[in-house]
């Protein structure tokens, strides 16, 4: 095991042992971000999931208005009247904070749908394909809020997995076996330490016996 290069003095075990304690604090923490993180990524996906499908829907149902608008009017006819479009929506972009990681609020407000071209040329099914795309606004404006935050969630959840790996597998046991080894160097200090002073003052007793 790799240890932290260091003199064994008890002022650096002192040391090591603080920064080992913040380092397993630090892990501590990094494992509640990281089950917040997956907990909040597993909600974001299932609503997105259910989003999605009302966007598919609706877009499927716009297409199929549409397939019949160039039935009933024509290519050009069509191509003219949606260049003549204008929903008028609005929208809001704000955030939120969640972790440390920025993630988008996305409100669309749209108005009451009128069709912003003229009579000539249009029919039932275009109007029918301009009513659909305008419902399907909302929509994929909240899907877009929901696969970008998980992007982002996700981009955060693999910088928290790759510092969690770093603490348990290289921080972390470095720190132990460095501690673990310069207590056993001060210990062995210490019991030599201990014999020398033992046999200085054995040898200082023969020495005022000897005088005696």
């Amino acid at each position: 095991m790799e240890r932290i290069q260091i003199p064994a003095t008890k002022s650096n075990l002192i040391r090591l042992k603080e920064e080992l304690v913040f380092a397993e604090e630090g892990l501590e923490l990094l494992d509640q971000k990281k089950e917040i993180l997956i907990n909040r990524i597993g909600l974001l996906a299932s609503k997105a999931d259910q989003v999605r499908k009302e966007v598919n829907q609706r877009l499927l149902r716009t297409y199929a208005f549409l397939k019949d608008a160039l039935l009933e009017n024509g290519e050009s006819s069509v191509q003219a009247t949606g260049l003549g479009v204008k929903s008028g929506e609005s929208v809001v972009l704000r955030e939120r904070s969640l972790m440390g990681v920025v993630l988008p609020l996305v409100r669309i407000d749209l108005p009451p749908h009128k069709p912003g071209y003229g009579l000539y040329g249009t029919g039932k099914s275009m109007d029918a394909t301009s009513e659909a795309v305008h419902r399907a606004m909302e929509f994929v404006a909240e899907l877009a809020e929901l696969e970008v935050g998980i992007e982002r969630l996700m981009a955060e959840l693999k910088k928290t997995l790759k510092r969690i790996n770093a603490l348990a597998h290289i921080y972390v046991p470095t720190y132990r076996a460095t501690i673990k080894a310069m207590e056993e160097t001060l210990e062995e200090k210490e019991r030599e330490a201990l014999f020398q002073l033992k046999h200085i003052m054995k040898k200082s007793r023969k020495m005022r016996t000897y005088r005696r």
